[in-house]
Order: structure tokens, then sequence, then C-alpha cells
């Protein structure tokens, strides 16, 4: 079997392991022996591990690079590997070789082969098999610096959030409508910079004071303080203005916006409900139970004794106050609020699920007792503005991530101590 047509699926797996190299015919005579290319604090780079990493780039498809150059970019990867090794190291990460197996094992089962055939395939392949080894020891090593680092990463807000979404709210906003009611505070251009200003606090008061009120927008207040409203209806996203999408992108039904300017003024936009695009819900469902422990002596007879009672016109809020171990939900007589099913442990979800509403289930087991529950309401949740966040979020973290590790590694490289002992 070849094996080399999988390479690809041990990047995926691993990342890149030691990339190889070319020089051209000129520098042949060269080369034939191997000589050492760079001094790297304690260690070294041999000139044949630059030279595979060269050629395997221009294999790749970096042909278009001068043979210089990818030398170059090849000692300067292999440099910096040696840093990050030594750096690992130092920090008392250890790669043994029970972890070393874990990782050769998961490359075999990619390649549908244990471990004794995928050795077997490499060494016909013509690739040493205990160098092979060790090239995925270091790539082990890393990996694990790199999660060190991350580790230690800083948070993220919620501002840089909300500016990410802001800043793709267009094309997020693709195939969605949107019915809304435009409260509009006219302060056309041209406005005097004092009225101007007068008429914006006026807005940002408005908004306070309909927001303490109802969800139902106060047509007498809105006048009152010399703004009108108009329902919209339903609108295209695209029949909007990109100010009206990076406000609703962050919006949720029945939600007052901030304070919008265009040309007509101030605008507090209230989303009255929202369709179509890309929707992510879920069915929630508010549950209230009793946990009796395994720990309890005959703990499913209590489960059921206490179930009999509930029947028989007993408080279900009483008894769980006074018996359930769940102490966090007890307090409120067994309550867990509003949930998604999938949150729970699988025997205790399939009774959300199925169990009809207002009806007391018999006792459940599960790893944290016996139940008893009741599901009060079921419902379907909009989830795809937290879905959205979530998504941002980790787009940011990504990023903030690549961009402190790569500054973390040039400090690395910055206080080595490198004596290159080839010209490049």
């Amino acid at each position: 079997m070849m094996i080399i047509k999988h390479f690809t699926q041990l990047k995926t797996l691993l990342g890149t392991l030691f990339l190889t190299i070319l020089v051209s015919a000129s520098h042949a005579e060269d080369i034939q022996l191997d000589k050492i290319a760079a001094l790297v604090n304690d260690d070294i780079v041999m000139f044949s591990e630059v030279r595979k990493v060269a050629q395997r780039a221009k294999q790749s498809g970096k042909g278009q690079v001068s043979d210089q150059a990818l030398i170059k970019d090849a000692l300067e990867s292999l440099i910096l590997q040696k840093i990050q090794l030594q750096r690992a190291k130092s920090l008392g990460i250890v790669i043994d070789d029970v972890a070393v197996d874990r990782a050769m094992l998961s490359i075999a089962r990619q390649n549908k082969l244990n471990l004794e055939q995928f050795r077997i395939a490499l060494i016909k392949e013509d690739h040493d098999y205990k160098k092979f080894r060790e090239s995925i020891r270091e790539r082990l090593y890393l990996d694990s610096l790199q999660k060190r680092h991350k580790g230690s990463r800083k948070s993220i807000s919620e501002y840089e959030v909300d500016d990410l979404i802001k800043a793709e709210s267009i094309q997020l906003s693709q195939g969605v409508q949107y019915h809304l009611i435009d409260i509009l505070m006219p302060a056309p251009n041209g406005t005097p910079v004092k009225q101007f200003n007068n008429l914006l606090t006026r807005t940002q008061i408005l908004r306070k004071k309909l927001l303490a009120q109802s969800s139902q927008v106060s047509e007498s207040l809105i006048k009152k303080m010399g703004a009108r409203s108009t329902d919209l209806g339903w609108k295209n996203a695209q029949s909007l203005s990109p100010a009206y999408i990076r406000t609703l992108s962050l919006m949720g039904a029945g939600e007052l916006s901030n304070v919008v300017r265009d040309p007509k003024g101030f605008h507090i936009l209230k989303l009255v409900e929202q369709r179509g695009g890309k929707r992510k819900v879920t069915q929630q469902a508010r549950v209230r139970h009793i946990l009796i422990p395994s720990s309890e002596p005959q703990a499913k007879l209590k489960a059921t004794i206490l179930r009999n009672k509930i029947l028989a016109g007993g408080d279900f809020a009483k008894l769980a106050k006074e018996n359930s171990a769940d102490k966090g939900s007890a307090v409120d007589g067994g309550n867990l609020g509003m949930m998604d099913p999938s949150s729970f442990v699988p025997p205790f979800a399939k009774a959300v699920r199925t169990l009809p509403l207002n009806s007391l289930s018999q006792p459940i087991q599960t790893k944290f007792g016996w139940h008893i529950l009741e599901v009060l309401e079921r419902k379907a949740s909009d989830q795809t503005r937290e879905a959205l966040k979530l998504q941002a979020q980790s787009v940011i973290t990504q990023e903030k991530q690549s961009d402190d590790f790569k500054n973390w590694l040039q400090g690395l490289r910055d206080e080595a101590f490198v004596e290159y002992r080839i010209k490049i």
C-alpha cells in the first residue's frame, strides 16, 4: 500500500511534520557531505534537514520561488522549531513513549492500519521509522507548548464580539426579514448644533422611558417627547440601510435598539419579529424535579412514596424543598427553569422530551440518583443570536491566539543565540 498519498491526513492530525528540501544542480557538489547549517543555543541544525524541508516545500507548489529563498525559509523554520523544542523542555513538558504511541496509532487508523502494519508500510516507502517517531514526538512538544501558551490568553470583551457581528451583518442578514416599528425623532441634516444635541438627548431619554415601560410601545409618550412611530411591517434586510442592519444583527425579538442616526434624525427601532435566514431554533422545556441520591437507603422507594404523595394532592414545591438533594433547585420548589433538554443527562432528557405536560413521571434513574419530574411548559426558542455570538467569539479567540503566539515566538527568536554556518 502506498502510504505517501495519505500524508495530507497526517498534516491535518498533527500539523506540519519536518518538511524538506531542494537545491539546484549548481549546488549538487556542495551538498554531498552533510554539514552544520546553524547553531541554535546549545543545539544544531544540519544542512541535510534544511534540504529536505526545502525540497518538500518546492514539491508542495512553491516551485516558482527561487532555490535560495526556499533554503532560507527552510532554515528559519527549523531554527524556530529548535527554539520551541528547547523552550518546551525547559518548561518541564514531557512527551513520553506512551503519548507518541497514541499519536502513531491515530495516524495508523487514519490510514486503516494497525501500528505494525503502519511501521512496515513506512519502511517499504523508504522512511526511517525511528526518525518518523521522533518527528511525531517533536510535533507533540510544539503542540503542547502552544496549548500552554493559549491557556494564559486574555479574555474577550462583548464589544469585540459585537463589532465582529456588525462588520459581517450584511452577509449574515441574507434572506432575513424584519418586522419593525420605527420611532423617529426628526433632526434633519442642517439642524443647528445646539438643537441637534438637545434632540439626541431627548431621544436617549425617550428610549430609557420606553425600556422602563411594558413591552408595548407607548404612543402617548412618543408624541409627548416630540417623536413619532411608524409600523414598517415586514422588511427585507436588503431594503434597509446598513446602519439598521448593523443594529438589528444584535437584537432579539421584542427588543429596542440603541439610538440610530441617519439624515432624517434619530431612530429607535423595535424588532417585533424576525424570520428567514439561517435560524437556530431549539425546543425548550420548563421542568421541576425532586432528586433522591442513590446513596440513600431504598432511594427508589423513597422517590415512589414522594410521587404518590404528590398524586394524592401533596405540594410538589414543598416536598422538593424538604427532600430534594438538588439544593440549587430545591429552594425554588425543584424548578430548573426553561432549559434545552439536551443539557440534561440522557434518561432525564428523554423524559423531558416525551412526558405529557403537567403530568408526573415515574421514578427515573440517572447517575445522580432517582428523580421524579414534571414538565410545566414547552416552547420553541430562537437561539440564533446566541449561536452567532458564540461563533464570533470563537473567531476572535483564534485570531487573538494566533497573533499572540506569533508575537511570543518572535520574542523567543529574538532572545535565542543563533549562528549561521551557511550563506543564505
